[in-house]
């Protein structure tokens, strides 16, 4: 059973309905992504033992975080969720700064382009390039690439991407309630539908086409499932019961058995990038999962 705390949450998202405003298809949908891009981008809050840096990339911010007075632990490259079409929100930047300051990783969180103005085509092609730079800039030390949600998917693709180039790949990829596939057409996210307190159906069919732009939903750019899983790194994958992109991280079980999924009942979309008693399990088994990814 959930923690008082997680199913608390739930049933709050679930009966305020914030999140799943956001995240509901039809005329109101692209409002609200543009009253949300009209405010001010929430930032990583200053902490005494943490070193914040901002820099830019192609015109796009890109975050560091990392402890102050010690050496990092690891280095990860980390793809925020919020669907492709909204930003980082605080719950992000407090997952990052706890990650970076309980167990010193220096993690860098680039702000990618995003839909609908932005594609698959594009953003993928960003991330790529961007990838590149960091690898250039780490030199020889490994990292770990990870993200939420739609920053999952866009984890996946990017790995895919670098294999099939010859690049380098990280030690590890790490995905949490990943976004592999755009087209919602699984029966039991229906069925799951009703107790998700973040995402319906509607809104993710909707902001998968705003992201797919030319290119078919299929195509493993948009939705890595479809794509080659063979000669990835290493990968740790998070779901939750009451979260319908849970079958995304069951395909990839199912196609990469390999892959260490953990799932729990009753537990709602991201839930371990949250400060319940389950998210900070998860985050020790992130942190576990790192170290030996990276020595």
């Amino acid at each position: 059973m959930p923690s008082f705390a997680a199913s608390l949450a739930g049933f709050v998202l679930r009966t305020t309905g914030y999140y799943r405003r956001m995240f509901t298809g039809g005329p109101q949908f692209q409002k609200n992504i543009a009253k949300v891009r009209a405010a001010p981008l929430p930032e990583p809050a200053a902490k005494s033992d943490l070193d914040l840096r901002q820099s830019e990339f192609q015109g796009r911010p890109v975050w560091r975080i990392a402890p102050k007075d010690r050496s990092p632990s690891t280095h990860v490259l980390f793809w925020h969720g919020g669907g492709y079409v909204y930003p980082a929100t605080d719950i992000h930047w407090k997952f990052l700064s706890h990650m970076a300051s309980v167990y010193g990783w220096s993690i860098t969180a680039p702000l990618y382009p995003l839909a609908p103005e932005n594609t698959a085509e594009h953003i993928t092609a960003w991330a790529s390039a961007y990838y590149a730079t960091y690898r250039a800039e780490i030199g020889s030390a490994p990292f770990v690439m990870g993200g939420d949600s739609a920053g999952g998917g866009l984890t996946a693709a990017l790995a895919q991407i670098a294999r099939d180039s010859g690049g380098p790949l990280p030690a590890g990829l790490l995905l949490i309630c990943p976004w592999l596939n755009l087209d919602p057409a699984h029966p039991d996210q229906l069925k799951t539908e009703p107790r998700d307190g973040i995402l319906t159906i509607s809104g993710i069919s909707e902001g998968g086409t705003l992201y797919a732009g030319d290119l078919p939903r299929d195509d493993s750019r948009c939705s890595p499932i479809f794509g080659n899983w063979d000669g990835l790194p290493p990968i740790l994958a998070f779901a939750g019961g009451d979260d319908i992109l849970f079958t995304d991280s069951r395909a990839l079980k199912s196609k990469l058995p390999s892959a260490q999924v953990i799932e729990l009942s009753g537990m709602m979309h991201d839930w371990p990038i949250f400060s319940f008693s389950e998210s900070r399990t998860a985050q020790a088994k992130m942190a576990d999962f790192v170290t030996k990814a990276v020595t």
